[in-house]
């Protein structure tokens, strides 16, 4: 296994098991990106529909000298503003049934993409072969809804999770990372699964670290001196405050593990024998 060459292990470190996310547990992020697919199709037949009715929104002849300046026509400023509340609200559900925030970053970036070229092309009266200019957004959509679901595809395959007998290593990514964490610096581990995972057997393990529970050197000193030259209400202020911010630490999480609850179970018992063997 090619994943063993560059994997430089501890003395006496052994491997107990390797795993790749499931090929499902991104099944999210391809639905999204088919979802908004298919709203470009509507988006473009609603451009057709506008169009042909173009009479209709003669009641917004008042933008015409507005328009004009920036070389576009009623129709196209309706189908912007429809492009933009459209990517919105589908990048709202995403990001909510995802929670992934990106997502809004993403939806925002292509409709300002696509709005800022047409505005450009149609003030410098730029013409594009075969294309019309406000099917350009329509395309950048589409095409960036296909690649983003590339990359989805490969960010699940670059992903390694690595159990040792003493310690996890994450690996992946598409920008190559690694992140590992010793067993007897684990705090708790739980796994999460969602319909689809309860389903095919997968989900994600979440390991909180103990140094987002307990009290550093440097904290404990504060603590005390708190305690000695201010009131008890002070020195609990301090020791507060010390937790919140040691609470934010961000847990490791092992996304889309096949047969979670057998790979914690073994997690959970190398991290039982690395505390009883520090006792």
């Amino acid at each position: 296994m090619f994943w063993r060459r560059d994997l430089d292990l501890l003395y006496g470190e052994e491997v107990d098991m390797a795993v790749k996310p499931h090929p499902l547990s991104f099944i999210g992020y391809h639905v999204f990106f088919i979802y908004l697919i298919f709203v470009d199709f509507f988006l473009w037949r609603f451009h057709l529909l506008l169009e042909e009715n173009a009479s209709v929104l003669s009641i917004l002849s008042l933008l015409d000298a507005v328009l004009s300046i920036l070389g576009m026509n009623i129709v196209d400023a309706v189908f912007i503003v429809s492009f933009w509340i459209a990517l919105t609200i589908s990048s709202l559900i995403g990001s909510r049934l995802l929670h992934n925030r990106m997502l809004m970053l993403y939806a925002v970036l292509v409709a300002a993409s696509g709005t800022m070229l047409e505005v450009y092309w149609s003030m410098t009266h730029y013409e594009i072969a075969f294309i019309q200019r406000s099917s350009f957004k329509l395309i950048l959509l589409a095409g960036t809804a296909a690649a983003c679901m590339i990359l989805v595809e490969i960010y699940r395959r670059r992903y390694l999770y690595i159990v040792t007998n003493h310690r996890v290593i994450i690996r992946g990514g598409l920008i190559p990372k690694e992140e590992e964490i010793a067993y007897r610096d684990i705090a708790r581990i739980y796994v999460k699964q969602g319909i689809l995972g309860r389903i095919f057997n997968f989900g994600t393990i979440i390991i909180h670290s103990t140094f987002g529970f307990d009290l550093n050197v440097s904290q404990y000193r504060e603590f005390s001196e708190a305690l000695e030259t201010t009131s008890e209400k002070a020195a609990n202020r301090t020791l507060e405050e010390n937790f919140k911010s040691r609470r934010k630490e961000r847990p490791l999480l092992l996304l889309g593990v096949p047969d979670p609850r057998r790979v914690r179970i073994i997690m959970g018992n190398r991290a039982l024998e690395a505390k009883e063997s520090s006792l």
